[in-house]
This record gives C-alpha cells, sequence and structure tokens, in this order.
C-alpha cells in the first residue's frame, strides 16, 4: 500500500512539472526557502525578495516595451533570477545596491552571445557579484566587516553571520544562524534539491560534482591560518558543508542550461571546479563571496570544458 501511494505521488509530480514547465517548476521550488527566509529574518527579508523580483520584472520588461515588442507580465525568467539574486542577499542589504544587482543580471547578465550559442554568466551570479562588490566599496559596509567573522559565516556572501562561538551542527543545518535569505536552512534546501535534480534539471553532472567534491576537498585539503585560527570546527566537512551555500549554488546555479557545459564531462569539470574555488577560497582567503566567483569562473570556462568533454577517441583501425 505504501509503495502504491509512492508510485502515486510520484505520478502527480510528474504531471504537475509537465503543466507547469520547467522554469514555473524552478519557481515553485524557489518558494520554501523564500518562506523560510523570511520567517527566519521578517518583514525585511521580505522586502529585499521583493524589490529583486519586481525590479527583475521591470528591467527585464521595459527595453523590449521600449522596443515595440510583446512583454509577458511575470516573465518565469525573471522572476527565477529575481528569487535567486534575492536568496542570495541578507535581509539588511542596502534598497540600491539590489536594483545594481538586478539591473546587472537583467541586463548584461541576459546577453546571449551568437558566437557561443550562449550567456556567458548566471545572470543572479553576475547580479549577486555586483552587490559584493558594492559591499567591498560601501564605507558603512566595510566599516562593518571588523566587527565579523568571515571565515565562521554562514554563507560566504553574508557579512553578519560571524561570531567567534563554536556553532551547534544542529543549528546550523536548521538554519537557526544567521546567514543570507535563502542559504539557511538546509533541512530545507535537500528535499528542495531532490526534486530539482529529479523532476526539473537535465544536467545533473555538476551539481552532483560539486555536491560530493566539497566535503572531500575539505578533507584533504590543510586549512589555513585564518580558520585555524579563528574557527578551526569549519574543517569538519559536515559543519563546512551545511553551514556553506554550497546546497544552493550547486542545485540552482551549477544547473543553469545557458551558462554550463553540455557534456557529462564537462559538467563534471564544472562541478568540481567550482567546489575547489569555493573550499580554497574559504580555508585561505578572507575574500566575501569566492564560492559566487567560482560560478561565475566555471561558466566562462564552459565552453572550454565541453571541448574537452568533446574530444574525439582515436580512430578505429579496420
Amino acid at each position: 500500500m505504501t509503495f502504491h501511494r509512492l508510485q502515486t505521488l510520484t505520478g502527480k509530480l510528474k504531471r504537475l512539472r509537465g503543466q507547469l514547465g520547467a522554469k514555473w517548476s524552478v519557481v515553485v521550488l524557489l518558494i520554501p526557502p523564500s518562506l523560510f527566509g523570511v520567517y527566519q529574518f521578517g518583514p525585511r527579508a521580505a522586502l529585499v525578495l521583493a524589490v529583486s523580483v519586481i525590479g527583475c520584472q521591470i528591467a527585464g520588461a521595459l527595453p523590449r516595451r521600449l522596443a515595440g515588442e510583446s512583454v509577458q507580465l511575470f516573465h518565469p525568467g525573471s522572476v527565477v533570477t529575481g528569487l535567486l539574486l534575492g536568496l542570495t542577499l541578507s535581509a539588511t542589504t542596502p534598497v540600491y545596491m539590489i536594483i545594481v544587482g538586478v539591473l546587472v543580471a537583467q541586463i548584461p547578465g541576459k546577453v546571449r552571445f551568437k558566437r557561443w550559442k550562449r550567456n556567458l554568466f548566471n545572470p543572479a551570479a553576475l547580479g549577486r557579484t555586483a552587490v559584493a562588490v558594492l559591499e567591498f566599496v560601501d564605507p558603512s559596509v566595510h566599516a562593518a566587516w571588523d566587527k565579523v567573522d568571515a571565515v565562521t559565516g554562514a554563507s560566504a556572501l553574508f557579512k553578519d553571520a560571524g561570531g567567534h562561538l563554536r556553532p551547534w551542527l544542529s543549528d546550523v543545518f536548521l538554519g537557526f544562524t544567521r546567514g543570507a535569505i535563502g542559504e539557511t536552512s538546509d533541512l530545507i534546501l535537500i528535499p528542495v534539491g531532490i526534486l530539482m535534480l529529479w523532476l526539473v534539471v537535465v544536467k545533473r553532472d555538476a551539481p552532483l560534482a560539486m555536491i560530493f567534491s566539497v566535503p572531500l576537498l575539505v578533507l584533504a585539503l590543510p586549512a589555513g591560518a585564518d580558520v585555524v585560527g579563528h574557527a578551526p570546527w569549519v574543517v569538519n566537512p559536515a559543519m563546512y558543508f551545511f553551514s556553506s551555500n554550497t546546497l544552493l549554488l550547486a542545485v540552482f546555479f551549477a544547473t543553469d542550461p545557458l551558462t554550463t557545459p553540455n557534456t557529462s564531462v564537462g559538467g563534471l569539470l564544472f562541478g568540481i571546479g567550482a567546489a575547489t574555488i569555493g573550499v580554497c577560497g574559504r580555508l585561505y582567503t578572507t575574500i566575501p563571496g569566492v564560492e559566487m566567483y567560482g560560478i561565475l569562473v566555471m561558466n566562462l570556462a564552459a565552453p572550454g570544458l565541453d571541448r574537452i568533454g568533446r574530444f574525439p577517441a582515436r580512430p578505429r583501425h579496420p
């Protein structure tokens, strides 16, 4: 009976995915972490998400409207970009930074180059990087960094998540530590990630390679002086995995069909490369956002990774 119910549920989920389509399915899967973020951080988090989503709609529709083209109200691609951008921000991100991130994500981030038949960067990742640059140059934000331990942050992109007290693994897993809006609860992200990889995503090689590489790299690489001196518990693979933004980046950023490799080998190299850049950045530097930079680097490297994946085999002699 239980197996029959499971089959029935599976069938319903697959039919729903077919009715919604891939993009709206992603939107639906982004709702649980969004709601948890609003619950955890309050109305300010809701404002950040609203500004990001509405801003992406306007920034995406306005050029089409000015060009006399038809405009789709609540375009699912723009909704996904807005939610992903908002989920990687903190609830205290200034509104002007969100607007700049939206513009970067929706204008240069959505340019598709004919030569490569693809976008060079994931739009949400590019927009989030623009916000990270503003956070670096803004004196009011930069002045607060001295009070934050960047090594122990729940997210590499979140400036108020630090602290020198050893966090409980259960709190990190459940999302009770402070972090970016959508990166805090692995209890939410794990089932969402399973549904995403099972029902929606076509390219699974990159996210799976990234997810499995991170704990192995944490075990294999020696920690830098900042980690040993300030947060030695981060070298615990479980603590690192659940306190970083690995799941969110792997499931929603390393699966973008327009900016990730099309070959299985290329996808595996993409995931391993993104994991390596992220882990090395966390273990040896205090650069905020290094994991997001890793995604952008691998986005740029995707055509080359595909060439490696399609490397011709030696011809067979008759």
